[in-house]
Parts: structure tokens; C-alpha cells; sequence
């Protein structure tokens, strides 16, 4: 067994957020015992949860428990939704799940951590409140954006590894072999400078295909978790590149991330 396939293959992720089954489970914990790079690949992942926990760890405002008390009180109950119909999918399915959760828990620490950085302005409600509700509906849009990569079977998927520039570096792209639409999730990839962009290049037989800019504004603020990028008719791998401001017709700049599908 190739133990980087396997560590790349979001099988870690899958099983510290808990997705993984019975079966995965057991086998990711032989794995940990037998290979020191499984555990270590373990414990990056769960030390880079906690740890964006614990930069956005907040100090809710004095009311704040009342007040979710009371909401929920109100609220005539909420709904179940089923996951069960999700997880017949392939493995792939389940793992793409998982990477994109993970980014999906980073947002909802930022949410949170709304609270810490209005708890100077807290006579201020009205920015709260519209911070909040901007971060809802981007959350939303992702939701539906996940639905459509679980419940698609034409998904294909590219984990792509990090290269000299960035050995730590990672992304992962989802491309529909139907519609082609493109997705592009940034695991982890360094803040450019501010005269360069990173851009995604889908591979066909060794000619680079232009798939679109990453904005810099990404890397600041609130994140996008899941890019819409340009839509591609076919591809055997896909690679991110820094760039010039605005993008090259073809790779110019140092090349991060490279993943087949």
C-alpha cells in the first residue's frame, strides 16, 4: 500500500471529524500503529483543529446563553435530515465530504468568533447582526453546493500534493465529467504577495487548460469554502500555479499543487 495515497486520500479527515465507518475506523487505527506518518498525519489534522479553534476562542456576550435558551424554546423544534442516503456513495464521495466539512467547521469558528471582536461594540447590534447574516448565507451556499458534489456521479476528484515550493501545500478539485463545472478546495496553500495570484490549470494530454484565478482576497477575512471556477471539457490532472496579478495564458509562474484525477 502507497502510505501517502492513503494519507491524501482524506481517509484522516474522514475519520477525526467521525464520517468514517466501523470498518475505516479499524483499519486507520492499524495503519496509525503500523506507519508513524499515518499518526503524525493524525495528529497535524487534529492539532490544526484545535488550534483554529483557539485562535478564534470568544467569550460570548453575558446574554448569549439566554438568549439561544430562548430561541430554542420558540422554535417549535428543528429538522432531521437524514445522512443516511448520502453515505451509500463511493468512498470518494464520503472523503470529498469530509475535506469539505472540515473547511465548513473553519467558517463556523470565524462566525463565532464574530462575537470576541464586536464584544468592545457590544451597544452595536445592528453590525452584529448583519455580520451574522452575511455569514449564514455564504454558509448556505456552500451547503448547496455540497449537496450537488455528494449526490453527483459524475464527480471525479483531484487531491493535489504539495510540491517543492510548498511540500505542506494542498487543494482538491472536483470536476464534473458531465457538466463540467469545476470546484476548487484550498486546504492549504500561502498568502501571496500582493502583485501575485495563485491560478488553476486543468491537464489534457500535457497541454495546461486556463480553469481560473484564485482571489487574494480569499487568504483574508471570510473565506469562500468551496471556488467556482471556470468550466473545463476535459482533464487528466490539475495543477495551481502563482502568477502574475490577473493570470497567464499559459504557467509562467511556480507551480504549488499537482493532482491527477
Amino acid at each position: 500500500m502507497n502510505v501517502q495515497e492513503y494519507i491524501s486520500s482524506g481517509i484522516v479527515e474522514s475519520y477525526v471529524l467521525g464520517l468514517a465507518s466501523p470498518e475505516e475506523q479499524r483499519e486507520f487505527e492499524r495503519m496509525c500503529e503500523q506507519y508513524p506518518e499515518v499518526l503524525d498525519a493524525r495528529l497535524a489534522f487534529e492539532t490544526a483543529l484545535e488550534n483554529q479553534a483557539m485562535e478564534h476562542a470568544i467569550a460570548p456576550p453575558a446574554d448569549l446563553r439566554q438568549t439561544v435558551i430562548n430561541a430554542a424554546m420558540n422554535s417549535g423544534g428543528a429538522k432531521v435530515v437524514s445522512m443516511s442516503s448520502a453515505g451509500r456513495g463511493s468512498g470518494m464521495f464520503k472523503y470529498a465530504a469530509a475535506a469539505a466539512i472540515l473547511l465548513l467547521a473553519g467558517s463556523i469558528f470565524w462566525n463565532i468568533s464574530l462575537y470576541k471582536k464586536n464584544q468592545r461594540l457590544s451597544s452595536d447590534y445592528t453590525t452584529l447582526q448583519a455580520n451574522h447574516q452575511n455569514t449564514v448565507a455564504r454558509l448556505e451556499n456552500v451547503q448547496k453546493d455540497l449537496q450537488v458534489i455528494q449526490m453527483n456521479p459524475n464527480l471525479k476528484m483531484a487531491a493535489m500534493k504539495g510540491l517543492p515550493a510548498a511540500p505542506t501545500a494542498s487543494a482538491v478539485v472536483y470536476w464534473d465529467s458531465t457538466s463540467k463545472d469545476v470546484y476548487l478546495l484550498i486546504n492549504n496553500l500561502p498568502m501571496p504577495a500582493s502583485d501575485k495570484q495563485y491560478q488553476l490549470w486543468a491537464l489534457l494530454d500535457g497541454k495546461p487548460i486556463d480553469v481560473g484565478m484564485v482571489k487574494n482576497e480569499w487568504f483574508v477575512g471570510q473565506k469562500e469554502l468551496l471556488l467556482r471556477m471556470k468550466h473545463v471539457n476535459g482533464a487528466q490532472a490539475f495543477a495551481v500555479t502563482l502568477e502574475k496579478t490577473g493570470g497567464n495564458p499559459t504557467p509562467e509562474g511556480t507551480m504549488y499543487v499537482l493532482g491527477n484525477l
